[in-house]
């Protein structure tokens, strides 16, 4: 029987920092239109998930990040 790879959070095992002040990083957890990729494609455990998306509202609501790209 094949054994599932464990899956590892980005920001635990890297130390990523997530901060509105830093929209760069934040874009990576993104999409092209704008909206927040889910825990299954941005691969973050559930903590760093809710945390990662108040800092992109922060970030948003600061108008350093875009609500939505238009295409």
């Amino acid at each position: 029987m094949m054994q599932r790879q464990r899956r590892v959070c980005r920001v635990c095992d890297q130390g990523l920092k997530l901060r509105y002040t830093d929209p760069e990083t934040l874009r990576q957890f993104v999409n092209r239109r704008g909206k927040i990729l889910s825990r299954r494609v941005s691969r973050l455990c559930a903590k760093h998930q809710n945390w990662m998306a108040t800092e992109i509202d922060r970030a948003r609501k600061l108008a350093l990040l875009p609500y939505e790209d238009k295409p």
